[in-house]
């Protein structure tokens, strides 16, 4: 549900729906990065950082569920003004792409 909410545009109604299924292991990584993207698109770069930096913490290889949570944590830093872990956050990508 609340992946279609977040490709519907209605992140403030997509934000409780992530927030539970970030509860189930099965959908928890989706979750907080579905999460953290909807925490940016409403202007709440702190909390969306928190959710990506933690979804980032939990995947040890850097597979295709961690570049695209790396890459929206740089996007959203770079929102911040914080270029250097912007740039840090895509060189992991470039690292093993």
């Amino acid at each position: 549900m609340g992946e279609h909410l977040v490709s519907a545009g209605r992140f403030r109604e997509a934000v409780p729906e992530l927030q539970r299924a970030r509860q189930n292991p099965h959908a928890r990584l989706k979750a907080l990065n579905l999460l953290g993207c909807c925490y940016g698109e409403l202007g709440m770069l702190d909390l969306a950082t928190k959710q990506l930096e933690e979804a980032s913490k939990e995947i040890v290889a850097m597979d295709t569920m961690k570049k695209e949570i790396v890459y929206n944590l740089g996007l959203v830093y770079d929102r911040m003004g914080e270029r250097e872990k912007s740039i840090a956050c895509m060189k992991q990508i470039y690292e093993v792409d």
